[in-house]
């Protein structure tokens, strides 16, 4: 076997290694989709189609090669995209569920303190709430209190303290049928106020409490758990927290931020759940407008550039193939090779025998013929493809390049010039060396 055999033995391996990476690839990922027994089938006959086609549009003499390539260009979209969904999954399945973790840890953490922050907002107001309750309950003891207090004070709680000590002072005046005598000391009023602030300082108390109880849940932020665990557990927490107490003494409203959903994060297990739409996704985010390019998205460039790539390989082969052959010149048979002695001589004979043919006699001379060949040698030119031409203008050159063509040493072409008379034979690359040649090495003859 020759050297350029197991050139071409080698391509042709080459590219059914990578018509079997793409069935691999474009199978797996289909699988993904459909069920075995239909993924895999599909796939082969996706994958043999191509490969047909691949050398198909490679061969010069296709008739319908824009249909070829037309069917080729349908095709190839098919393995691409399932070959990209296999790729970005074995790509990814490490780095995503590490991206999602890290996400969700980093957005708990946000509403972690968002929620401690709240907690202490409550707590603060409570605390204040305790020492205005102080201060009334000493005003009460020194000097007797009155509701003008309350009318100067804009608190919302402290304004539901003073409605309910009002109240309860006018139920007693309409039982009683007479005004309250305000003073220090009275029973009714020190005791409410008493029984406010005890209040207060309960809800101070349990709001102390949940924060002590929120600084400690770190169970939430536990490493080595997946994220539908860390999203029950910061639920669990959140349940925990006294909603009531934090409005009761908040004039603002308070809302408290929820979990987020589990959708988001959900690729913190990939290998169990991860789905061929993620995939799919991550290639529409790479291009939209409004995405920003971070090193997350080298795997799914990567993996999509690699899919293209196996696909176009077995393509890429045929036409290299197809132009390298094509490139190759044709060469006279392995008989009429200068390199074997028997072939000097033949050949010499053979050149004879088109000189004695186109002289019309068959013994002539040495310098005869060597002065008919030199004159033929200067008739010969090249055109742009850097074939040699010889244009036939007389009986005898016509004979001469008759004799070449029956030989298959040359072909006969249309005329060149004006003269119609004139024939003009392109000469086999070998044989214009075989004509100096002839010239060259003297006769025996």
């Amino acid at each position: 076997m020759n050297r350029r055999s197991v050139f071409w033995n080698l391509l042709l391996l080459a590219s059914v290694v990578a018509a079997c990476v793409s069935l691999l690839t474009t199978g797996v990922g289909l699988a993904r989709y459909l069920p075995v027994l239909l993924a895999w089938p599909l796939a082969l006959a996706v994958q043999m189609g191509l490969f047909g086609l691949a050398w198909l549009i490679a061969v010069r003499h296709v008739k319908v090669r824009a249909l070829v390539i037309a069917l080729y260009c349908l095709t190839m979209p098919f393995s691409v995209v399932f070959s990209y969904v296999m790729l970005q999954s074995e790509f990814t399945s490490e780095i995503r569920p590490q991206e999602s973790q890290r996400g969700l840890f980093d957005d708990l953490r946000q509403r972690s303190a968002t929620v401690a922050t709240e907690i202490d907002a409550s707590l603060a107001e409570s605390n204040e709430l305790q020492l205005r309750l102080a201060s009334w309950l000493e005003m009460e003891q020194a000097q007797g209190w009155t509701t003008s207090s309350c009318d100067e004070d804009g608190h919302c709680y402290l304004a539901g303290v003073c409605e309910r000590v009002q109240r309860r002072i006018d139920n007693w005046e309409e039982r009683m049928h007479r005004p309250y005598p305000q003073g220090p000391g009275q029973a009714l009023i020190y005791g409410s106020l008493e029984t406010e602030r005890s209040a207060v300082q309960q809800i101070a108390d349990t709001l102390r409490a949940a924060r002590q109880e929120w600084s400690t849940s770190e169970q939430i932020f536990e490493a080595h758990i997946d994220n539908r665990e860390r999203l029950r557990r910061f639920d669990l927490a959140l349940a925990k927290v006294p909603r009531r107490d934090l409005q009761a003494v908040r004039c603002d409203a308070v809302a408290l931020p929820v979990a987020p959903p589990y959708e988001l994060f959900a690729r913190d297990d990939a290998l169990s759940e991860e789905t061929p739409i993620y995939a799919i996704e991550d290639l529409a985010r790479i291009f939209d407008r409004s995405h920003t390019f971070t090193r997350s998205d080298y795997p799914t460039v990567f993996a999509l550039l690699l899919a293209i790539f196996i696909d176009l390989f077995v393509l890429l082969v045929a036409i290299g193939a197809a132009v390298l052959e094509e490139a190759t010149p044709d060469r006279p048979l392995s008989t009429m090779q200068p390199t074997v002695p028997e072939w000097g001589e033949a050949l010499r004979e053979e050149i004879t025998a088109w000189i004695d043919g186109a002289l019309l006699h068959a013994r002539q001379g040495v310098a005869e013929r060597r002065a008919f060949l030199v004159g033929l040698i200067d008739t010969l030119r090249f055109d742009r493809g850097h074939r040699v031409l010889f244009v036939a203008t007389d009986a005898r050159e016509r004979r001469f390049g008759f004799l070449m063509a029956n030989a298959r040493a040359a072909t006969a072409s249309p005329a060149a010039g004006d003269d119609e008379a004139s024939v003009t034979f392109v000469l086999e690359d070998w044989v214009y060396p075989a004509l100096t040649r002839y010239l060259a090495v003297p006769s025996s003859s």
